[in-house]
């Protein structure tokens, strides 16, 4: 099947760009000895879960139970939870999960802890327990002082728990090159402090799992970092493009959308809106416009409503309705989740339709 068979707003994905993005970051790891955890979020995919795991990854992350479920039921079977789970109902998943996966949970405080605990001690298993700090993002975490630390060594000492290490998310080091030159020593001055902390109160830390996509080829250079847990480096998007952390030809991920209307001088209108792209807006560079438009620099995303994309175009353009263009998102995470399924693709060549099974679990 061409792509020009496919009904429009559809999901590309590029299999040649994801793959080269996939084996980059294997490789990276492996030459810098780090453990390549990825984060599912980005893509929801089971297929791609796979593959991650494939090229070296012994497990990955995700962010809400839901998605861990559908990745186990997948038959991936060592997943961390990336986020504070709260509620007798989530416990008790976590609990059934962990029957048939190594299950692991990143949190921050003594209360979620102690309710794994009880969990895991009815249901006679064990899942896994990484502390989290916070070192600058101020979203979630632990902060850099005597007080968390007390909590770390209550948390240890729960039966049913399996102490891992500790968990950080260094989301506030995503400038371009130049900000993050700035930003990687002062992030190394505040683990150097966590790890005095620990060190003094002998906690042991097997595991210091941290990273991000836009500084994910320096997480060599942060200090003590074991492993990191990228997502968005699988497809890339304008965020990373925008940080200087990939190019555009390293965005495997395109909305395929239809010109639908070109009435309005110096405008048209494609059938890819905020239900299609999302509405995100840009992080970094410019902070500008919706989503680049593949070989089209002069046309500007400027604007989105549901179901309509607003381009900017020059006076005179040749383009029509009912032509074709592909837009590479902002943001490309919200985006895969807006879809049911995706259509991977080689050159104009369909070669798969892969269903986005973990979309919407937010639960």
């Amino acid at each position: 099947m061409n792509i020009q068979d496919l009904d429009t707003p559809a999901i590309l994905i590029d299999f040649d760009t994801m793959d080269r993005n996939l084996r980059r970051m294997a490789t990276y790891c492996a030459a810098h000895n780090l453990t390549l955890r990825p984060h599912t979020k980005t893509h929801k995919i089971p297929e791609i879960a796979r593959l991650q795991m494939q090229y070296g990854a012994p497990g990955i992350t995700v962010a809400k139970l839901g998605e861990a479920e559908v990745m186990a039921d997948a038959g991936v079977n060592d997943v961390l939870i990336v986020y504070p789970l709260w509620g007798e109902m989530k416990w008790k998943r976590v609990a059934e999960l962990a029957k048939r996966a190594n299950v692991s949970v990143a949190m921050d405080s003594f209360h979620v802890a102690e309710g794994l605990s009880q969990a895991a001690k009815a249901a006679g298993v064990e899942i896994g327990i990484r502390l989290e700090f916070d070192t600058g993002l101020r979203r979630c975490g632990l902060t850099l002082d005597a007080k968390s630390i007390g909590i770390a060594k209550k948390i240890i000492e729960l039966p049913g728990l399996r102490w891992e290490g500790i968990s950080l998310y260094p989301g506030h080091v995503m400038g371009n090159r130049e900000i993050r030159e700035l930003d990687i020593p002062l992030e190394n001055a505040k683990l150097d402090r966590l790890y005095g902390l620990l060190d003094s109160a002998g906690i042991p830390c097997p595991v210091v799992s941290g990273g991000n996509t836009p500084a994910a080829f320096e997480s060599h250079r942060f200090h003590g970092v074991t492993e990191i847990r990228p997502g968005t480096y699988v497809f890339n998007d304008r965020n990373t493009v925008d940080a200087e952390s990939a190019s555009y030809a390293d965005c495997a991920v395109t909305v395929l959308t239809t010109v639908v209307s070109t009435s309005v001088p110096r405008r048209a209108i494609i059938d890819a809106g905020s239900k299609t792209l999302s509405a995100d807006a840009l992080l970094s560079g410019d902070r500008k416009y919706f989503g680049y438009v593949q070989g089209h620099p002069e046309f500007k995303l400027e604007d989105l409503s549901e179901e309509h994309g607003h381009l900017i175009i020059p006076e005179s353009p040749a383009i029509k309705v009912g032509n074709r263009l592909r837009v590479i998102p902002n943001h490309v995470c919200p985006c895969i989740n807006l879809h049911d399924r995706v259509f991977v693709v080689e050159g104009d060549q369909v070669l798969n339709e892969w269903k986005v099974a973990a979309r919407g679990k937010v639960t």
